[in-house]
């Protein structure tokens, strides 16, 4: 199910088509996410579980040889890690969707939930339930340990093709129908809703400092919900869709758009922070990190930029090209054995060639560059 303009434009946008079956082969854009001595990389169909020290290859999922039992199509959603579990969503082979709940020290299934359809968005995960949209346009709350439903599926008018954001008792979920909906996390139930009027695929993030929810959505405008009176505190229009996750760092909300752009907006006024907004030579699909006070975006061809957080000014010079389509958002991390501030961080990407990228960030007292990029293809190819 998709609404008639996200289907008209994922024909014209090529990083987007194989979010549908109809229009291409799915091949997935999931994220790589560190967790303690695991750093998960997803590629396409697959998620590498690495030891985060060495990067030595612990298990994979699917493993060799799953046969049809585990027919995984793509991996969008980002996946999560627990203390015993990791939780996985999946768009299958035939076109639905699976969250699975793997072993963390094995990989092997614990349990597993079916949806109505693809998941495209990741999980929100509380103490012992785990939250999840679909394609089928329903929200779901399974428990942690086995998976059942906590409550019925809350049913919007579209597909859900984002994480849901959780905060305190309430869970937040947007859709392609152009609603904010927040759920009674226990319950399921609708508190209040806020529509745009257009679809909406971009992650919630929630600012409970400012009161506020930041969205972007297919009407190329990015807006903060007010968390207590429902209604839109600021919107900021591009020239095309915001649909990656904005970061707020410091009262200022940044965000990349597909029209090869970053936006910083004040997050209480709405106004902007840069003079103007900071061009990129690519649709901006992953999410932006700050690192030593540079906020680092990667566009859609794979260049690196570095963008003073406060004046919006390039850092690098030139962007640093890794010559390969970047989609997923990028991880910094503390680097394993690092020597203080000059080797003490580093950003990993993969690629949609299933390459794991690591850039060293080497910071000092002057400046805040970008190392060598070190890379390796996650299947060993």
């Amino acid at each position: 199910r998709f609404a008639a303009p996200a289907l008209l434009a994922l024909a014209a946008l090529s990083i987007l088509a194989g979010a549908c079956a109809g229009i291409a082969s799915p091949e997935g854009w999931a994220s790589p996410v560190l967790s303690d001595d695991l750093l998960l990389a997803p590629h396409r169909d697959q998620l590498f579980a690495l030891d985060s020290e060495t990067l030595a290859e612990r298990w994979r999922f699917p493993p060799a040889g799953a046969g049809e039992e585990l027919d995984v199509r793509a991996l969008y959603g980002t996946p999560v890690a627990g203390e015993e579990l990791v939780f996985v969503p999946a768009y299958d082979e035939d076109d639905n969707g699976t969250l699975y709940a793997l072993e963390r020290e094995t990989g092997g299934v614990r349990w597993l939930r079916e949806a109505g359809g693809p998941i495209i968005g990741g999980v929100a995960v509380s103490n012992d339930t785990v939250y999840f949209g679909s394609d089928d346009g329903k929200v779901y709350a399974v428990g942690i340990d086995s998976g059942q439903l906590r409550w019925p599926p809350f049913e919007t008018g579209d597909a859900v093709w984002s994480r849901p954001a959780l905060a305190g008792d309430t869970l937040y979920v947007t859709s392609l129908d152009g609603h904010l909906y927040a759920l009674d996390a226990a319950t399921g139930r609708e508190r209040w809703s806020f529509s745009t009027g257009a679809g909406i695929a971009s992650p919630p993030v929630v600012d409970e400092g400012a009161g506020l929810i930041y969205i972007g959505g297919f009407d190329s405008r990015l807006r903060a919900i007010d968390l207590e009176t429902h209604e839109q505190r600021w919107s900021v229009g591009a020239d095309n869709w915001f649909w990656t996750r904005p970061l707020v760092a410091n009262g200022v909300v940044y965000a990349g758009s597909l029209d090869g752009k970053v936006y910083a907006v004040e997050a209480l006024s709405g106004e902007l922070h840069w003079s103007a907004p900071f061009s990129t030579q690519a649709p901006v699909r992953a999410a932006p990190v700050i690192a030593g006070g540079v906020l680092i975006v990667v566009d859609k061809e794979g260049n690196v930029y570095g963008i003073d957080a406060d004046g919006g000014f390039a850092v690098f010079g030139v962007p640093l090209p890794l010559d390969a389509e970047v989609l997923a958002d990028p991880l910094v991390r503390a680097v394993p054995g690092g020597n203080g501030e000059n080797s003490g961080a580093e950003m990993v990407v993969v690629t949609t060639e299933g390459d794991l990228v690591q850039i060293p960030i080497l910071m000092n007292d002057e400046a805040v560059t970008l190392g060598t990029p070190v890379r390796r293809n996650l299947a060993g190819d």
